[in-house]
């Protein structure tokens, strides 16, 4: 059967890509997972890789062309395959977005249960499914005052989303300063809606919440999703006389999970992150239901010392290159509006100070402090490493040598990228962790 290859999702805010090059002509025979053309967004240029084995029998979307979000590029037969030129046009036709959306609204119109009070059980409980339950309690929403659509009077995670807009809850993404108690604000990132585990991502050392700006598009229609910029980092508060410890971040990071309400989340950390999430694991665990650490720190001694040598020079354009270099396997993600971003991160005011400390905190000369360690047998929860296969900053087989040690851990290398696979490869990175929180769910 054929394949339609559609423009993907990278971004909360994107909307449409641009088809910058085809790396393979009509007639070439392609494999699941080979990358076939290049998008470019305003956030980001990668490679877009075939979701299917078979032959690339037409190419919808030219080089230049701009193609909106989940709209047809191309078409991958299927081994053998013979298609006609009358089926191309009409799988061309129905996977267009317009169509999709005339055909939900007809199913809307259609099809839908009147909406009525929802009903009771012996004791007054009101009749909701759990993941309405869960959901409801998110958005701070009253079930008594939400109408049922379900069967029997029961009221869905649909119903209660309803609601939520017209009380003016907003999935939207936007961002939120939250107050910790000792004066300092984080700043975080809030999207998403859908039944799925709630969603916690914590970025790396010197990053931002935009770290996780692609993965999130493929997360947010089924999670609710917050991305923390770390303290010292992002628009959060940048405070000289803040503990920027492995343990002093996980403590701002476990009081803004607490008031974000966001019940048993997943924390999802990259590098420094990960190092951050399991300490909360081991320490706070019923806060949380499960963790994945990318490319974690904290988990064995070395880290590079080209990473430590750059952090103890100059913020700049300079610094900014070389550390995106030691991210990136793929070097043309190495552009120079991403130096751009980066330097200009680091040279707000009181960045880079409050970044060097957390770098003398964690890590010195090549090497990771005792401090910023975690000890994976005391992690009771389900843990999911994932590590780029040629990880330059943090070796994989320290992954390798921590699995055995973790009573609940599984291992899931991505190929073929370097220390960020959520930017190199997102939507891998993102289908393993939709996979982990359904199973701890």
């Amino acid at each position: 059967m054929a394949t339609v290859v559609k423009m993907p999702k990278w971004g909360l805010t994107m909307t449409a890509g641009t088809v910058t090059g085809w790396l393979y002509d009509e007639g070439a025979e392609i494999s699941e997972g080979d990358p076939i053309f290049t998008v470019e967004t305003e956030k980001a240029v990668n490679d877009v890789e075939a979701p299917a084995d078979g032959v690339l029998v037409k190419i919808v979307a030219a080089q230049g062309e701009e193609v909106p979000v989940s709209g047809p590029v191309a078409i991958i037969a299927a081994p053998g395959e013979t298609i006609t030129e009358e089926n191309l046009a009409s799988l061309i036709a129905e996977a267009s977005p317009k169509k999709a959306a005339a055909a939900s609204t007809a199913a809307a119109a259609g099809g839908a249960r009147a909406a009525r009070a929802a009903s009771r059980d012996e004791s007054g409980r009101v009749n909701a499914s759990p993941a309405a339950r869960r959901r409801a309690q998110e958005l701070g929403i009253d079930l008594t005052a939400v109408e049922a659509t379900g069967p029997d009077g029961r009221i869905t995670s649909e119903d209660v989303e309803r609601a939520a807009a017209e009380a003016g809850a907003d999935p939207t993404p936007r961002e939120e300063r939250i107050a910790l108690n000792d004066g300092r604000e984080l700043s975080v990132l809030l999207a998403g809606e859908g039944d799925g585990a709630p969603l916690i991502f914590l970025h790396g050392l010197g990053g931002s919440q935009s770290t996780w700006q692609v993965v999130l598009g493929d997360l947010v229609d089924r999670h609710r999703v917050a991305a923390i910029d770390l303290p010292g980092h992002g628009a959060s508060d940048r405070s000289a006389e803040a503990d920027y410890s492995i343990s002093g971040i996980a403590l701002a990071v476990t009081e803004a999970i607490d008031k974000l309400g966001l019940r048993k989340p997943v924390l999802i950390g990259h590098s420094l992150g990960g190092a951050v999430a399991l300490r909360i694991a081991a320490e706070t665990a019923n806060t949380i239901s499960g963790v994945v650490a990318i490319d974690s720190a904290g988990l064995g001694d070395e880290i590079s010392a080209a990473l430590t040598d750059l952090m103890a020079g100059a913020a700049g354009p300079e610094t900014a290159r070389g550390l995106l270099q030691l991210f990136y396997q793929d070097q043309k993600l190495v552009n120079d509006r991403g130096v751009t971003e980066m330097a200009a991160m680091q040279q707000v005011d009181g960045a880079w100070v409050a970044q060097q400390a957390v770098a003398r905190a964690a890590f010195a000369d090549g090497q990771q402090q005792e401090a910023a360690r975690v000890d994976p047998a005391s992690i009771h929860l389900p843990v999911l490493l994932i590590w780029g296969e040629h990880d330059g900053v943090l070796p994989m087989q320290h992954a390798v040598d921590a699995l055995p040690k973790f009573p609940d851990a599984s291992l899931a290398i991505v190929r073929n990228v370097g220390h960020v696979p959520q930017v190199e490869n997102p939507t891998r990175t993102a289908t393993l962790i939709t996979r982990f929180s359904k199973s701890v769910a």
